[in-house]
């Protein structure tokens, strides 16, 4: 069991490791540890796991090699046939305030890690588990949490960088041949240094393939739950997109799409728009409006990096006021207005294609993304033999900020975001985001780094 000692520091990073140059991927296997617990569904999670009056259970003994200690999973493993698999996927990085090892607002993917357990019939595991898992196995891989990052010296905002991505997964690990929960569940903590999502893809910003053949998720599913089909269903699209020169799909809520009001012009620019293969998506509209698409059709995830860039929007809109109003003013999209006479809003509501055609800047945003411009979106050509006889409206759009550079509220709200994982940045919203990973148990369970 690794020890907390208050205000201690982890040790420095492993030499010889290439940090900053690491892709997004599992890396270096050889080098980490994961921690692996099991439970029956009639037993749950209880104290003999982890108690956290005594900070004792089988969590703090349950760390096994990477490579030499691999799952024993056999052909009628639970998640394997059936697909009963939830993750979630979180950062720490060093603070180049403070030198401290940072975990970015776990208590949001605690709680939709609890979501998705409901929807896959797993029992969730406690708060203070969940949490004391993510800190252990961060503390026996604390070698690999990649340097701080640079500061730039004009703004003083930390620059991007590598990162110890860390993904706890709980899933269905027993043996059956029925349809029906699994007789054992097993919670893991994994690690693994990698770099940005979208690392070598985004000069420019990225080039989105509007998707109208195939589904990412339907009203009544699971798009909102984190769980491994829905990233499944996105592989094929994502490598047919990937062929014709894009970097990602942008999906639609296809019932929009194929069933348009009455009288519709353009079925197409009416139907609602998703959000990527695994990110969400922002449009800067010309009005003034930063806008995402809501979460009330149960159809996107709730991104922890989208409600952080909300969150920062509404708190700052102030501080994004003159620089809303530079970036409408440079796309030519609307009325000189000083900046005391310009209002910024922002929203969770429908999303429309037609909307693109209003917007100066649009960015997706993720956990291993943070916060990415985006510089075109298009459809393409589908054969004629996937039609069915049946027409197909074109689109493109391309923005007036994205090409060769970031828009300026997307460059902003980039560098708030990594102004509070800097400790740089701070209010009242923010003040239980950042956890220290060596703080102590409880005090890592309240967040904040003080």
């Amino acid at each position: 069991m690794a020890s907390d000692n208050g205000n201690k520091l982890p040790p420095p990073p492993k030499e010889g490791i290439p940090f900053s140059t690491l892709p997004w991927n599992l890396n270096l296997p050889d080098e980490h540890s994961y921690i692996h617990l099991t439970t029956t569904p009639g037993e749950g999670w209880t104290l003999e796991h982890y108690d956290p009056k005594t900070d004792g259970g089988s969590l703090t003994d349950s760390h096994k090699h990477y490579s030499s200690t691999p799952l024993a999973l056999f052909p009628s493993t639970t998640s394997l046939n059936y697909g009963t698999t939830i993750w979630e996927g979180l950062a720490c990085r060093r603070s180049p305030t403070t030198g401290k090892a940072i975990v970015f607002r776990p208590q949001k993917n605690w709680a939709r890690f609890c979501n998705g357990a409901k929807a896959m019939c797993l029992p969730p595991p406690s708060y203070e588990l969940f949490m004391r898992g993510l800190q252990l196995v961060l503390q026996e891989n604390a070698e690999l949490i990649p340097p701080a990052p640079e500061v730039d010296p004009e703004t003083g905002v930390p620059q991007g960088g590598a990162k110890l991505y860390i993904r706890p997964m709980l899933l269905g690990s027993g043996q059956q041949l029925g349809l029906h929960p699994s007789p054992q569940i097993s919670l893991l903590f994994f690690v693994s240094p990698t770099g940005s999502y979208f690392q070598g893809k985004t000069m420019g910003g990225l080039k989105l393939h509007l998707e109208r053949r195939r589904c990412r998720a339907a009203r009544g599913g699971t798009g909102n739950v984190k769980c491994c089909g829905n990233y499944a269903v996105t592989m094929r699209p994502l490598l047919d997109a990937q062929a014709k020169g894009f970097q990602d799909n942008l999906y639609l809520e296809l019932d929009t799409y194929h069933n348009p009001p009455p009288g519709t012009k353009s079925r197409l620019q009416q139907a609602v728009l998703q959000e990527l293969s695994a990110a969400n998506i922002f449009l800067v509209l010309k009005t003034g409006e930063i806008v995402t698409p809501g979460l009330k059709r149960g159809t996107i995830l709730p991104g922890v990096t989208r409600d952080t860039v909300l969150t920062l929007a509404r708190e700052f809109k102030d501080e994004l006021r003159p620089i809303m109003a530079a970036s409408i003013k440079e796309a030519g999209m609307g009325e000189e207005k000083k900046d005391d006479d310009f209002e910024v809003t922002v929203s969770e509501r429908d999303v429309r294609v037609e909307d693109l055609l209003n917007a100066a800047e649009v960015f997706v945003t993720g956990t291993a993304a943070e916060v990415v411009p985006v510089q075109s979106i298009g459809t393409s050509e589908t054969p004629a033999e996937e039609l069915d006889g049946e027409e197909e409206e074109s689109f493109s759009v391309k923005f007036p900020h994205g090409e060769s550079s970031a828009g300026p509220v997307t460059t902003k709200l980039l560098e708030m975001l990594r102004e509070v994982l800097g400790e740089k940045r701070s209010s009242e919203a923010t003040k239980d985001w950042l956890c220290d990973v060596y703080a102590s148990p409880e005090d890592f369970r309240k967040g904040g780094c003080d």
